[in-house]
Formats: structure tokens, sequence, C-alpha cells
């Protein structure tokens, strides 16, 4: 079951099934990285932006779909790679939350795609986070349709956990969440309470664990022996795993990991560890697809996969996998999820582990440790290490990050452009700010994301009137800010923290829009993508790009108007509402004086007629 060979992109297992459009889309993870994010629309495009496209087809892409989409991560975890404006169309998305104890822990997707009336579902549980990291992890995949009429009582108690968790989810947010979005989620948690689910091969029957919410409980592992994967292993958490076996216990783990467990856990007969190979990082010889495709995506419901498609020259670091594996004489029980062999993880964060049952020659300990042959190798150790002091104290500058990223902080904005931002923590919030800073022994800054340069002192956020921003740009608005903690040995740690915006420009995502815009040729772009992701079909016409679609020469200031006229009467014949994205633009431009530079001569009198058709067509008015 669990097959090293068996690559599976996470990008593949977004995208819907051939036919079926995404409805809605709910994901969690632990840790988040905003440029990583904005990848995941791209998967639920009708029209599929590549890596090569620029950032216009990004950018329409996320529009199209961010209304669907809902991802619910640790508050003090947000991390941005490559810095692009584009992420303030992930902000109604992105919902940071805070576990009442632990951590928020989980990285599961639940998906609901449509056809005409037909529905379908699939669940991905998986051990890796929205970021770009590239350890081993696991995914299992998971699809269904509404269970039968006999058949949704069952249903209803196999998917409970998996309901109970994505009712709390909006409750467990920082900020409130939008009231329409809260309605979408339980709307969609009680259809997915009737979702019966198609068992992969080899599993006879399956069941789903939430842990910290609702009334979870962990399950109790009884077996004669068991096989463990996971990066993190404390004493208490292997124990608690391991009371209800009477046999070996075979332990996969980083060797830093092994190396600082007790002595007297190591001496035990019944405890085999092992690490991974140092050639297992090495995936040259290991076939892969390319960004957009996964080797085998529908085989195998659960398959060691790396963290991000893999090409040949990539190489895969680290072990980031959780796998738990109970044999019972001829039945073995298999757990694959987020919870590492710790007591937290299997008790107090909010974590989710799949159950498949089956057969012990197909998914037991002996299956699987020959499946994972020479990727791992037995690795002895006396344990006893102590934690070095620069882990340490990066984990308590992380654990004070998520505590500060847990308070409010609001921005309000003033003024005609620029504008002036004033920031401040919440009223309730100013005391812990200062008390958690001082407790921590370190100094602390911050900035909007967009703008580094306006760095500030942390004690500028608990003033009670908070500190003001003055000159910022419209595009250089953002609810996402940068703290900075820095200890007294000059180690820093940085979070993204998602501020509360009152008094939002309306359209301030239609001025990063059209800052993406550097000339005519780029304004055809974005008007072909803005009818391609929503949906209409562009002409058949000789040429690429905007040649094909404006049957001119990018550049030219010449405009034949032939494949454009068709395609905007097909966007009209579809009363689809890329037009409508269309013209937001399109007053943008005009009321900034922007419109003559970008727009090809001839375009207005063509768009206007168009725009009437459409308001005719439509019923809807100007």
């Amino acid at each position: 079951m669990l097959e090293p060979q068996t690559r599976a992109a996470l990008t593949e297992q977004l995208a819907p099934p051939p036919g079926y459009e995404l409805v809605h889309a709910v994901g969690t993870t632990f840790t988040l990285d905003l440029a990583t994010a904005l990848t995941v629309p791209l998967c639920f495009a009708s029209h599929r932006v590549s890596s090569a496209d620029d950032q216009l087809g990004i950018l329409n892409a996320i529009r199209r779909a961010a209304d669907r989409i809902d991802v619910f991560a640790q508050a003090g975890e947000i991390s941005m790679g490559t810095t692009s404006k584009l992420v303030a169309f992930l902000e109604p998305m992105l919902h940071p939350v805070t576990a009442r104890r632990g951590i928020f822990h989980p990285k599961v997707w639940y998906l609901e795609y449509a056809a005409g009336e037909h529905r379908s579902y699939r669940f991905l549980c998986a051990s890796r986070n929205l970021t770009a990291d590239r350890s081993w992890d696991t995914l299992v995949r998971l699809d269904g349709t509404p269970a039968p009429a006999g058949q949704k009582l069952d249903a209803r108690r196999k998917n409970k956990p998996l309901v109970t968790l994505l009712k709390t989810l909006p409750k467990l947010a920082v900020h409130p969440v939008a009231a329409d979005r809260i309605a979408r989620i339980d709307a969609l948690a009680d259809r997915w309470g009737t979702v019966q689910w198609e068992l992969p091969t080899g599993v006879r029957d399956l069941a789903f664990h939430a842990f910290g919410v609702g009334a979870s409980t962990r399950p109790e592992l009884s077996g004669r022996r068991a096989l463990v994967v996971s990066p993190f292993v404390t004493d208490d958490g292997l124990a608690a795993l391991r009371d209800k076996l009477w046999g070996e216990t075979h332990l996969v783990s980083r060797v830093e990991t092994i190396d600082r467990l007790a002595p007297a856990t190591l001496r035990s007969s019944k405890l085999q560890t092992h690490v991974l190979d140092g050639a297992a990082n090495d995936t040259a010889d290991i076939e892969t697809g390319d960004d957009d495709t996964a080797d085998n995506a529908a085989g195998p419901a659960a398959a060691v996969v790396p963290a991000k498609p893999v090409r040949a020259a990539d190489r895969l670091v680290g072990l980031h996998a959780k796998v738990v594996i109970v044999d019972h004489k001829h039945t073995s029980r298999v757990f694959l999820g987020s919870a590492n062999a710790t007591r937290p993880g299997w008790e107090t964060n909010v974590e989710v582990m799949v159950e498949l049952i089956g057969k012990t020659s197909v998914l037991g300990v002996d299956a699987t440790l020959a499946a994972l042959g020479n990727l791992i190798e037995p690795y002895q150790s006396d344990g006893g290490a102590s934690e070095p002091e620069d882990e340490a104290a990066e984990a308590r500058l992380e654990d004070l990050l998520r505590g500060l990223a847990g308070l409010r902080i609001h921005i309000e904005i003033g003024g005609d452009g620029p504008y002036s931002l004033r920031v401040q923590l919440g009223d309730g919030d100013r005391a812990s700010f200062e008390r958690r800073i001082a407790k921590a022994g370190a100094t602390l800054h911050w900035h909007l994301l967009p703008r580094p340069d306006l760095r500030r002192a942390a004690s500028t956020l608990a003033n009670p009137q908070g500190e003001t921003l003055d000159e910022v740009a419209l595009t250089d608005i953002s609810p996402f800010v940068v703290l900075t903690a820095r200890d007294a040995d000059g180690r820093e740690r940085s979070t993204i923290v998602v501020a509360e915006l009152a008094g939002d420009i309306a359209e301030r995502r239609d001025a990063i829009v059209a800052s993406q815009l550097t000339d005519r040729a780029s304004f055809v772009r974005l008007l072909t993508l803005l009818l391609e992701l929503s949906g209409v079909a562009m002409p058949a016409v000789e040429g690429t790009g905007a040649t094909g679609f404006f049957g001119t020469a990018v550049g030219s200031d010449a405009v034949e108007g032939g494949g454009l006229f068709e395609a905007l009467l097909r966007a009209v014949a579809a009363g689809h509402d890329g037009l409508a994205d269309a013209k937001r633009i399109i007053d943008y431009l005009a009321k900034h004086g922007e419109d003559q530079a970008m727009m090809p001569p001839g375009f207005d009198s063509l768009w206007n007629q168009v725009w009437a058709a459409h308001l005719e067509l439509t019923g809807a008015t100007a």
C-alpha cells in the first residue's frame, strides 16, 4: 500500500475529475507559504494555467476561484517565499486559527465537484503542509459520491469526525469568518455527512479520526506488532502507541530524533529503529512526472509522495511522513495523516488520521517494510542526547510568534490616496502582547508585507493610539503584517499575521490588476484570460496568444477585430460573468486615464456594443 515509487503531485489530486468543476474546497495546514498558496486556485481553473503563464494568468485564476476556497492555517506559521502583490487575492480565503490546546496541525482537503446536477467528493489527508518543503510525505486520497438512501445513516456515522472538524474550523479563526463563508462551510459539512467512499484496493473498511475537536478519543492500538513512521517522537508518545502491543515495533524516524530518546526506550528488545538511507534523498533513479502531472495518480489510495511535484534532477531531503501500522492476526490497521508519535500529536493537538483496514499480507508491517526496501536502513543509538541550544532557542521564538499571532491586529484605512493606515492591537490584547514579549526576553519589530521599508518597533502596536503609516499607495495596502522576533543572541524568526482591515478600498484589487498591465499586449492578454478562465471557449484562429484572439500581431496598434468580436459574442451568448470582470478593469483604467494607452484603437466602440448586448440579454442594469 505504501509505495515510494508511486508519486502523486498535490496539484493533480486537487484538480476536478474530467467534466467536473469545483464547487467548494476547504483545506487545512499547519505551516503555510503564501507563494505556494497562490498555486492552489490554478488547480481549479477551467483554463489550465501552466507555470509558463505570466502573472496575469495566475492572477485571474485566483480571482475566479477565491470565493470557493477556504484555507485554515495555524496562526504564527504563515510565511512568504517569493514576494508578490498577487497575494492580495488570497486574503478572503485565508483564515489563521488557534487551537484550544496544543497546535492546529491537520493537513486535509475537503473537495466538492459538480457536473450539472451530479456531485463528486474527494478527501485528501496528508502529512505535508502547504509549503514548498521537499521532504518525504504521505498522502491518502479518497473519492466518494452521495450515499444511497438506505446507506446514509452508516455514512453519517463514519463521516462524523470529519463533519465535526469542518463545522469547528470557523470557530477557531482568529478573526470572525464572513457569514456567507460560514454558511457555505456548514452546507458542505451537511452534504459531507452522507458521502459514501470508494474503498481502495486491498482495503475492506476505513475510519476517520479527528483529534482535538468534539468528543474525539485516541483509537486503541492493540495488536502483535507495529510499524511507526514519524519525524518527531517522544518517549511518552511512543510508549502510548505501544501500550497494547505484545510484539516488536519498527520505528522509522530521523537520526536526531532517535538519538534524543531515553536509553531505557532504546534498550527494549522489542524496538527496532531505522532511518532513511542517505541515497533515499536522491530521486534521479525514480521515474517522475513534470510539474503538472503525477505518476499513477489514480493508483493506491496511500502513497509515500514528495512534498511537491518532482523532476528527475530534484532531491527529496528528510522525513515528514506520519504512519502507524498495527498487525493483529491476519488483519492490519493503517493510520496515515498528520499526527507525530508524540503525546500532543495523539492527545492535545488538532490532528487528522485516516484508518485503513485490510489484510496483513497487503497492508501489514512486513508488506510495508518490503515496499520501503532500501529506502531505509537500521540505525542503532544509545539515546539520551539533549536538544541543541540553537534548536531550543528557535523553538522559543516560534512559540512566541504563535502566541502573538493569535492576538488581533486592526488596520484602519484613511485618506483619499495616498492613504494613511492606523495599525494597532485590539483593546483586550495589548497587555497580553507586552507580557509575552517581556517574558520571552525578545525584541520585536513589524512591517506591512509590501513595505519592508516602513519598519516599526513592537511597542507601537501596543500604544492605545496605535501607529500611523502615511503616504501608502493603494496597491501597497495589505492586511499581511510581518512580525520578526529577535532574541538576546541575535537569532531571528518571522511570521506573517493577517490583520483585520477597516475601511478597505473597493477598487484595491482592481488597482493591483491594473498594475500588472504594461502595454496593449498585456491588456489583450488580460481580456483573453478573463474570458477563458470563466469558461468561454476561444475561437480557433491561426496564431497564438493575443495574435489569435485579436487577429493582430502582439504590440500592433491595429485591431482587425474578427477574433475579438467572435470571442466577445460567445461571452455575451453565455451570459458569463467574465464580461463583468472585464468591465470593472476597463472602468478602472478609464477612471484613471489609462484606457487610451492600454486599449487598442477602436476597442472602446466595440466594447460599448458588447456590453449593451450583455445588459439586454441578461436583463441586468448598467
